[in-house]
């Protein structure tokens, strides 16, 4: 079926010396390469001289691996050992190596195709897939497509990927066996305060994979005793048949806080902030794990540009188990007309999973960010917003502002499938202090969460805590969350 092109004979002198009362070492002396090869085999193989008898197998293993990630698909290492005796000793066994590569004929990729009701356009999956027609096959990025469409949230993985080959041309078609997803969502959540006696709420409805075409909306609001926050996020995809995506992003923020009155009483006095900000920009995927996006935006008082790179690697939407996510943003905001100072906002978090055992699983979050220069001229919304379950678990959401900040966490998660998730969390941090408090403030929250999911059906339950406080004046938090 696979036509040969090289064959390489291996000539291995497997060399051993004898130690007092042990067996005999066996260690590779020579490579001989006989057939064709090119200098390129020869650094993969010939780096196994002087090391034991059985590395040859790894070895040849990445040796066939490059090849099936260079079109060759059917590849195939076969070797066969031959023995003798010799050495000085008397004791050595010499041993011949035979080996055989069957390179066979190279392939490239054809249009991927999916086995399983998507509810999404042919010509849509393909792009979400990552792989491109006319490639040459790589076995790897087979593994890296089927990964990323399964963590898209667009679809549920029924059965593995599988190969075809066209039997017109040397072409191999990746067939996935990916069905539509109820993913898109619509949430409710409800946070209490027992020290501040506050109830705070959320309404959150994301819209994935608009009918098919891979175009997704969001809206999420806010609503607390002192402050309301609205967000608006479009993406319109692959504009005018590019691998550009159009991203329109808009916020909405309002404010209550004191201050101190400008009279002699030093009585304080409440001023309501408000800001709306909308932006446009351009994202893309590189490879299939890589993200970057350029935007521009504006508000009433300043214009800014912003730079986006994000990487995700996780083996799944829903409760993942397994992998890598990246975050990091860099802002520039200028032109203001009241002559306040121009500034460079900069965060980055990073999120992993690692299964120990079983169903328990440890998650690691990292998250930081900063304004500057650090004397820069700002208004309160210039700070970030701190607090929620995003930064800050002990606090409210969006509880406190801050020019820099810092937090870690470890959770440990004992999931069940994708219907469970319970987990514990300890979460320190750092931040500075806004006026009129100064300087870097010590903060650790930690807490438990529960996540189940029955049918298009989920709810969230969590309690958090800021240290110091008693066991009973944390946050307890309850979310309600429907598939559609």
């Amino acid at each position: 079926m696979w036509n040969v092109k090289c064959k390489i004979l291996l000539v291995l002198v497997l060399a051993s010396s004898a130690f007092a009362g042990e067996a005999s070492l066996c260690r590779i002396h020579k490579v001989v390469w006989v057939g064709e090869h090119s200098a390129y085999d020869e650094a993969h193989l010939n780096l196994v001289e002087g090391s034991p008898c059985e590395s040859w197998k790894n070895a040849a293993a990445r040796l066939a691996r490059d090849y099936e990630d260079r079109g060759f698909a059917a590849v195939q290492v076969e070797g066969k050992m031959h023995y003798g005796m010799g050495g000085a000793s008397g004791k050595d066994t010499l041993g011949v190596l035979m080996v055989e590569l069957k390179r066979g004929a190279g392939y490239v990729w054809a249009a991927p195709e999916n086995l399983d009701s998507s509810g999404t356009d042919a010509e849509v999956f393909r792009r979400l897939s990552g792989i491109e027609e006319g490639a040459p096959v790589s076995l790897t990025d087979l593994e890296r497509s089927e990964r990323k469409l399964a963590r898209l949230g667009y679809f549920e993985q029924t059965a593995p990927a599988r190969l075809f080959r066209d039997p017109a041309r040397n072409r191999l078609v990746p067939a996935f066996s990916m069905r539509a997803a109820r993913n898109s969502e619509a949430e409710g959540l409800l946070s209490y305060s027992s020290e501040d006696n506050l109830w705070e709420g959320q309404v959150n409805v994301k819209l994935y994979n608009i009918l098919g075409t891979a175009r997704d909306l969001t809206l999420q609001g806010f609503t607390g005793e002192n402050s309301r926050h609205l967000d608006f996020m479009y993406k319109e995809p692959w504009i005018f048949g590019s691998p550009w995506n159009i991203v329109l992003r808009g916020q909405f923020d309002e404010e209550i806080y004191s201050v101190e009155s400008d009279s002699l009483d030093g009585k304080m006095k409440d001023v309501t902030e408000r800001i709306a900000m909308g932006e446009v920009g351009v994202t893309r995927d590189i490879g299939f794990d890589w993200n970057i996006g350029i935007f521009f935006g504006m508000s009433e008082d300043d214009e800014h540009t912003t730079f986006e790179v994000n990487y995700v690697s996780l083996d799944r939407f829903v409760l993942p188990r397994r992998g890598l996510k990246m975050q990091g943003s860099a802002t520039w905001k200028m032109d203001r007309p009241d002559s306040l100072d121009n500034y460079l906002e900069s965060h980055g978090k990073i999120l992993s999973y690692y299964p120990l055992f079983g169903n328990v699983i440890t998650r690691f979050t990292g998250a930081a960010g900063g304004i500057f220069p650090t004397d820069a001229t700002l208004k309160r919304s210039d700070y970030f917003a701190l607090g929620g379950m995003d930064s800050f678990k002990g606090m409210g959401y969006r509880f406190m502002r801050s020019r820099a900040y810092g937090f870690s966490e470890l959770a440990l998660l004992w999931q069940d499938g994708y219907n469970l998730s319970v987990e514990a969390f300890y979460q320190p941090g750092l931040y500075r202090g806004f006026a009129p408090e100064r300087g870097w403030k010590q903060e650790q929250d930690y807490g438990v969460a529960f996540t189940q999911y029955r049918g298009n059906w989920s709810i969230n339950l969590y309690y958090a805590l800021r240290n110091g406080e008693n066991y009973l004046d944390g946050i307890i938090g309850f979310g309600l969350k429907t598939l559609f």
